[in-house]
């Protein structure tokens, strides 16, 4: 299970990383000089200080920025061919959130949790691999969620073009052995938890709106088009600026009509 920095830095409390690096200092100082021991943390700390400081006098790029984004944006569905559609959500949209929690000291690395890791990232590769079949629009990244007895949860939103695409889906040969592996062992760990919530949005119902943001949810949708020019298939984004007309105000992003009261 190959894991981003973020949900390394988030699975253990930060008092555990604290103690963690109190040891490793505590080392530095029993075998080196003290002025030696002491200089990477000084040097480290300066260093973040200065970047901070510069960043925010305006003095050196800020890489946090969505550089490319930093406008109203938004991400209609659009037409079989590429085109933006007449209205805004004139198409309906199933949202389907799922999650796994784990309460255990070892967050990520409890036990059972590569593997539930493992099913998911196949059925989201089966998804991904024929979209077009499942109806699979998308998903957005993997969002660490707290949970109140000190663990976390795993959640992800995905998108998809009707329930009967997304049942379809959970009869197909991924989801189905995931489920029967969980059904037989979920006793064996009683620290790892399953969930999902199910919305069929109709059209008209549904819009989105990014402002200087990273795109996140229905952003990172794509979409199985027919392309004008060479008629092949193509997997395209319609993450674009909201601009004016139909893309102006959350009512007309709904459905191209209704002005905002």
């Amino acid at each position: 299970m190959s894991l981003p920095e973020p949900f390394i830095k988030n699975n253990f409390h930060l008092t555990t990383w604290l103690a963690a690096g109190a040891c490793i200092q505590s080392i530095l100082v029993l075998v080196l000089p003290r002025h030696v021991a002491l200089l990477p943390a000084i040097i480290y700390l300066l260093v973040k200080i200065i970047n901070g400081a510069l960043i925010t006098k305006g003095y050196t790029r800020n890489p946090y920025l969505p550089t490319p984004y930093l406008k109203r944006m938004t991400a209609p569905i659009p037409e079989a061919d590429g085109t933006l559609p007449a209205k805004g959500g004139e198409k309906g949209v199933v949202v389907f959130i799922v999650g796994a929690n784990y309460n255990h000291p070892l967050g990520l690395f409890a036990p059972g949790f590569k593997q539930v890791a493992d099913y998911f990232g196949n059925m989201w590769k089966e998804a991904s691999s024929d979209r077009e079949r499942w109806g699979f629009l998308g998903k957005s990244d993997a969002m660490i969620l707290p949970t109140p007895g000190g663990g976390n949860a795993l959640v992800t939103m995905s998108y998809w073009k009707s329930i009967e695409h997304l049942h379809a889906f959970a009869q197909g040969p991924s989801h189905k052995l995931g489920w029967d592996w969980w059904s037989m062992t979920n006793k064996q760990w009683p620290h790892i938890g399953i969930m999902h919530e199910t919305y069929a949005v109709p059209a008209g119902s549904w819009e989105n709106i990014y402002q200087n943001h990273h795109p996140i949810g229905m952003a990172q949708t794509k979409y199985v088009i027919n392309d004008k020019e060479s008629g092949e298939k193509k997997l395209v984004s319609s993450f674009m600026e909201a601009k004016g007309g139909k893309w102006k105000s959350m009512l007309l992003r709904m459905d191209g009509e209704r002005e905002d009261v």
